[in-house]
């Protein structure tokens, strides 16, 4: 049968008396350090103890030791290095394991660069919105004559039951409506809807002509919100065929 682990034990060294520092009296016999070690698959993993055999030269029989022989030999073998090849099934076991080790942290160290690079993304995007925001607010609060507003617009198209009754909206078509500054005052700006034949929609009629306040359309200029720069229209049960949101993209200021 064949036995695929286990421990076994080879001899490593052979000593005479004069390399232990023995007086010719133990010259007759020789000195055999042994390394017992674990095998998987005949390859040594890693060692476990090691021990001492004394023989007559002549006889090649084991002979008993005293305390004084065995001093020395423990002094020998604690300046003795364990072999290197007792630990070559080890480090074959953990090239693999090492290599995924590597991997994974190779890996991690990529996520986590691409990790960091979307957030000072994030962070340089948002500066910039906020920049960007902070520009048309400006523009809002103080308006010129002659200002372009562009804005984007989404239907929310409602959402029915069975039984005909509202459950929320969903995203209708998405619009870019541009206006003119008619006039303004303090606290308001009036805006004029260019272009009105492009921007038909079935679902809901947008204003020609819309006097907002300025806060409003400071809400609008970071993300989408309810503005109402259109009539909604209504179907027998009275529900509306759709509201929508607003956001500014630009205005364009012209000298």
């Amino acid at each position: 049968m064949v036995i695929f682990y286990g421990r076994y034990s080879l001899r490593t060294k052979t000593y005479d008396h004069k390399e232990l520092g023995l007086d010719e009296s133990y010259g007759h016999l020789k000195f055999q350090l042994y390394q017992t070690f674990f095998f998987l698959f005949f390859i040594p993993v890693f060692p476990i103890t090691r021990f001492w055999k004394v023989k007559d030269k002549l006889t090649n029989k084991e002979v008993p030791t005293d305390a004084e022989l065995r001093t020395k030999l423990f002094k020998t073998e604690a300046r003795t290095k364990t072999p290197y090849w007792t630990y070559i099934g080890f480090f074959v076991l953990m090239t693999p394991v090492l290599f995924l080790i590597g991997m994974l942290v190779l890996n991690l160290t990529k996520e986590i660069t691409r990790s960091a690079e979307k957030g000072i993304e994030s962070i340089e995007k948002r500066q910039e919105n906020n920049k960007l925001n902070a520009e048309t607010e400006d523009k809002i609060e103080d308006p010129a004559k002659k200002d372009i507003y562009y804005i984007k617009m989404i239907e929310m198209v409602p959402k029915t039951d069975a039984y005909g009754n509202k459950k929320g909206f969903k995203k209708g078509a998405r619009r870019s409506l541009e206006y003119s500054i008619l006039d303004f005052s303090k606290d308001s700006i009036r805006l004029k809807l260019a272009n009105t034949a492009t921007y038909y929609s079935k679902r809901l009629v947008l204003k020609e002509d819309v006097q907002v306040a300025k806060k409003d359309l400071i809400d609008i200029s970071g993300s989408y919100k309810t503005l109402y720069l259109y009539n909604t229209i209504k179907i027998n049960n009275n529900l509306v065929q759709a509201e929508a949101v607003f956001a500014i993209d630009e205005i364009e200021r012209n000298p």
